[in-house]
């Protein structure tokens, strides 16, 4: 790829999580906070290698989604085995904003909107969409991954927003934070487990844990 190029992903999921990302994926660049238009964020993604179900997207017109915009060098064979089960569609600049706070992604999508030809940004799209159940479910520890990520944004309510904006909550999540089941864990401390119940049970959502 010429070096003239340059490409960006957006992280809905656990790529919101800098350490995540830069330990097990070695994905390295800072936050670039954003909101994606016309995109819906959906515990509907299979992953069929890991058992679980994780987050994916769907085009909406009328939906929206919090995120960070990731500059890579390219769509490396690498991330295409971490992404397996999802397809990069290119998104339209125009749908993206940045965070209020955020003059560094204000500042890149400048730059993006400017130079078309050349930069280009994609999503993770899942290639199934199926609801989490016993054999396949939400693991806490992935939960807690793309919040603590949210957290470092340090963007009020951004975390709120996270789980405002994310659908399917009601199936096959179990907490596995004694038996972490997930690939690619954030280092989460014992009060930010505390402050991530204390927000999905702000939002209700804290009763379909561990149903069976």
């Amino acid at each position: 790829m010429s070096t003239s190029h340059k490409h960006y992903l957006v992280g809905y999921g656990s790529l919101l999580s800098h350490d995540s990302r830069s330990r097990h994926s070695n994905i390295f660049c800072p936050n670039m906070p954003i909101t994606v238009n016309g995109w819906q964020r959906e515990w509907l993604a299979r992953g069929m290698a890991h058992l679980q179900t994780a987050l994916g997207v769907s085009q909406v017109e009328t939906a929206s989604l919090n995120a960070v915009l990731l500059r890579i060098e390219q769509i490396s064979p690498e991330l295409r085995d971490r992404e397996q089960d999802y397809q990069f569609v290119e998104v339209d600049p125009s749908c993206i904003e940045a965070a209020q706070e955020s003059e560094l992604a204000q500042a890149e999508l400048t730059n993006i909107r400017a130079n078309p030809g050349t930069c280009k940004i994609f999503i993770c799209a899942n290639l199934n969409k199926i609801q989490s159940n016993s054999q396949y479910p939400i693991y806490q520890t992935y939960i807690d991954t793309c919040l603590v990520g949210c957290f470092d944004m340090g963007i009020a309510n951004f975390a709120s927003e996270f789980i405002q904006n994310t659908h399917f909550w009601e199936h096959g999540w179990i907490n596995d934070r004694h038996n972490c089941l997930y690939a690619r864990p954030a280092i989460v401390t014992q009060q930010q487990h505390q402050q991530i119940d204390q927000l999905l049970e702000q939002h209700q959502l804290l009763v379909y844990r561990d149903l069976p």
